[in-house]
C-alpha cells in the first residue's frame, strides 16, 4: 500500500503531502490546480521521466509503501539492502532541471531502472495514453494467468520447469558439439603436425648448430689462415718453429741427462710437449681443410635453417614449444592432449536421448496450458462482459482469444483481448476499437474481474487511475465510481477525476487547492472530512459549493455511496 506522497517543487506544487487511505482515494480540485502533477511524481516513483519545464530548480518525491503482504517485493528490497522502518520503505527519486536524477530506496542508491522494476511491482498507473495491459499481448496474457489463478500458474511453472531444463540441455548440446568439433580439429592438426616433423628427420639442438656453422662459415677465409699460421707455428719446417725448438731443447736435456739422471724426468716432459705440439698442429690443419667455404655449402646450411625455423614457426601453437628442442619434446606427449575430449560423443548421446523424452513432456505441458487458458478466457471476458454492463456498456461484446504463437517460457500462447463496442461491430483490439471513455471503462472492468479473482487484498497492487472517467457522464459515471469502489475493496485504488459521482464513493478525499499570491500561484493538498467533502462535491456538480440545490444534491449523492459501501461491506459482491 502506498501510504504517503510528498511533491516538492513540480509544476505548481511547491510542498504536498498526500496521506493515502487503504482503499479509494480521490483527489479534485478545479482545472489547473495540479492534480496531474500529482500523477507525475507517482510516475517519477516508478522511473518515468520529468518534463523539464515542469521541474523546480530541484524536484523531489518521497513515496512511502507499506509491505505487509508484499513478499516478493519485501524479498527484493531485503536482497538491496534496503532498510524499513515500522514495516514501510521510503522511496526517494530527485531530479534537477538539466535533468539528472538520483533515486534511493530505503537509503539505498538505485538506477532508475531498479526504481522501476521494484517499485513497478507493487504500483500501477492507468492514463488515457497508457492502457499497457490493453494494448501489448505480454501484460494480456498475464492478466489472464492471473485471473485463472492456481489452476493456470502451477501449469506455467511446470511449462517453465521443463522449458529451463530443456533450454539447459540445449546450451549444454551446443557446448558438446563445439568440444567435438574442436577435438576433431585438433586431431587433424596433431596429425598433421607429427607427420611433417617427421619428414623433417631433424633432432634437438640443430638449428643453433645450423646458426654456428653459418657463422664460421660467414668468417671461413680468416678461421682457416688462423688455423695454418697456427700449425706451422708448432710444427712447421722453419727453424723457428716450436716443434724445431722443442726438439733441440730435448736434445740438450738428453745428453746432459747422460751425466746427471735427475733431467731424465725433464727430458720425457720435453718428449711429451714435443708430442702434444705435433697433435695440436695436425688437429689444426685437419680443422683447416674441413673449412668448407664453397657458396653451395653456405646456401645449403641457409636453407635447412630456414626450413626448421618456419617448421618451429607453423607447429609451435599446435604442438607447443618455443624453438626445435622444445617443439620436439611436446611432440612427445601431444596425443596425450586429445584425452580432454574423451567421453563428449557419449554424453552427447546422453543429451540428445534427454531432449528427445522432454520434447514430448513440454508439448504436452503447452497443450494443457493453452486448454487451460482458453477456458479461463472465457471466464474472463465473460467477467469484464458483466463489468462492462455495469459501466452502462450492455450491448459491448468482449472476446479474449488464445493463439498460437512462437513457443516460449511461459507456453506457445498470445492472448488478445478484443471489443466489439456494439452490436454489428468486428471485434478488434481494444486500444483501436474503443473510444477514451470507452478505454477506460474496459481497462476498469478488466481490472475489476481480475481483482475479484484473488481470494483477499494480500499483496495486492496499488492501481492509480489518471482522469478514467474522462469523456463519460451521467450513470455511466456513477457505475464507473460504484466499480472503482468495488476495485477498492481488492486494492488500494487512486483516482484523479472531475466528476462528483467518482468522488462521492471515495473512502478518502483529497483536494489540490490552487492559491495566487504576489504573482505566483501554487497548490497545496487538503483532507477533506464530510462537510467539506459535501461542499466539494457540489463546486464539482454546479461550479460553486455555495448553491442549496447542488450542496443538497452533493449530500444525497455522497450519502448513496456511502449506503452503497455499506451494503458492499455487509454482503461483498451484492452489487453486481
Amino acid at each position: 500500500m502506498l501510504s504517503t506522497l510528498r511533491i516538492r517543487h513540480i509544476g505548481v506544487i511547491e510542498d504536498a503531502l498526500l496521506e493515502f487511505g487503504p482503499g479509494f482515494t480521490a483527489l479534485t480540485g478545479e482545472t489547473g490546480a495540479g492534480k496531474t502533477m500529482v500523477v507525475t511524481g507517482l510516475t517519477m516513483l516508478l522511473g518515468g521521466r520529468l518534463d523539464s519545464r515542469r521541474a523546480g530548480a530541484a524536484s523531489t518525491i518521497d513515496g512511502t509503501l507499506r509491505l505487509e503482504g508484499h513478499d516478493a517485493l519485501a524479498a527484493a528490497l531485503d536482497e538491496l539492502g534496503a532498510e524499513e522502518e515500522d514495516g514501510e520503505v521510503l522511496v526517494v527519486r530527485r531530479t534537477t532541471r538539466d535533468g539528472r536524477s538520483r533515486a534511493q530506496i530505503g537509503g539505498v542508491p538505485v538506477p532508475i531502472g531498479t526504481l522501476a522494476r521494484i517499485v513497478g511491482s507493487a504500483v500501477t498507473v492507468h492514463g488515457q495514453s497508457d492502457q499497457q495491459r490493453l494494448r501489448d499481448p505480454d501484460p494480456q496474457r498475464e492478466a489472464l494467468d492471473a485471473f485463472a489463478g492456481e489452476r493456470v500458474l502451477s501449469l506455467v511453472a511446470a511449462h517453465r520447469e521443463l522449458w529451463t531444463r530443456r533450454e539447459e540441455l540445449r546450451t549444454e548440446r551446443r557446448r558438446l558439439a563445439e568440444l567435438i568439433a574442436e577435438g576433431q580439429r585438433r586431431r587433424t592438426a596433431l596429425t598433421a603436425a607429427l607427420e611433417r616433423l617427421e619428414a623433417l628427420d631433424t633432432r634437438g639442438g640443430e638449428d643453433d648448430e645450423l646458426r654456428a656453422e653459418l657463422d664460421r662459415l660467414a668468417h671461413a677465409v680468416d678461421l682457416r689462415a688462423g688455423a695454418e699460421r697456427a700449425s706451422l707455428a708448432l710444427a712447421g719446417d722453419e727453424e723457428a718453429s716450436a716443434g724445431a725448438l722443442i726438439d733441440i731443447a730435448l736434445t740438450a736435456v738428453r745428453s746432459a741427462a747422460g751425466t746427471d739422471p735427475l733431467l731424465a724426468p725433464l727430458a720425457e716432459r720435453l718428449d711429451a710437449l714435443r708430442l702434444e705440439a705435433s697433435d695440436i698442429a695436425a688437429e689444426l690443419g685437419r680443422y683447416a681443410d674441413g673449412i668448407d667455404a664453397s657458396p653451395s655449402r653456405l646456401d645449403a646450411a641457409n636453407e635447412r635453417l630456414h626450413e626448421l625455423t618456419l617448421a618451429v614457426r607453423d607447429l609451435a601453437p599446435v604442438l607447443g614449444g618455443e624453438d626445435l628442442t622444445s617443439l620436439l619434446e611436446s611432440s612427445r606427449t601431444a596425443a596425450a592432449d586429445l584425452d580432454r575430449y574423451d567421453g563428449a560423443e557419449t554424453r552427447l548421446a546422453e543429451v540428445d536421448e534427454e531432449i528427445a523424452g522432454l520434447d514430448p513432456e513440454l508439448e504436452a505441458a503447452a497443450a494443457a496450458l493453452t486448454q487451460a487458458r482458453s477456458e479461463a478466457a472465457q471466464r474472463l471476458a465473460a467477467a469484464v462482459e458483466e463489468e462492462l454492463a455495469q459501466l452502462e456498456m450492455p450491448a459491448a461484446s468482449l472476446a479474449v482469444e488464445v493463439v498460437g504463437t512462437t513457443h516460449r517460457a511461459h507456453g506457445r500462447d498470445e492472448v488478445r483481448i478484443l471489443l466489439a463496442p456494439h452490436p454489428g461491430a468486428d471485434h478488434l483490439p481494444v486500444a483501436t476499437a474503443a473510444s477514451g471513455g470507452e478505454l477506460s471503462r474496459v481497462m476498469l472492468a478488466l481490472e475489476v474481474a481480475l481483482a475479484s479473482s484473488r481470494d483477499d487484498a494480500t499483496g495486492a497492487p496499488v492501481f492509480v487511475f489518471d482522469e478514467i472517467d474522462a469523456g463519460i457522464g451521467g450513470k455511466a459515471a456513477l457505475a464507473v465510481g460504484q466499480r472503482l469502489a468495488r476495485l477498492a475493496q481488492h486494492a488500494q485504488v487512486i483516482v484523479v477525476t472531475h466528476l462528483s459521482q467518482v468522488a462521492a464513493h471515495a473512502t478518502t478525499h483529497l483536494r489540490i487547492v490552487k492559491t495566487a499570491s504576489e504573482g505566483t500561484t501554487s497548490s497545496t493538498v487538503e483532507s477533506l472530512e464530510e462537510g467539506a467533502r459535501v461542499h466539494e462535491l457540489a463546486r464539482m456538480l454546479a461550479g460553486s459549493d455555495d448553491s442549496e440545490l447542488a450542496l443538497r444534491h452533493a449530500a444525497e449523492l455522497l450519502g448513496a455511496a456511502q449506503a452503497s459501501a455499506a451494503g458492499r461491506a455487509a454482503a461483498p459482491g451484492s452489487d453486481r
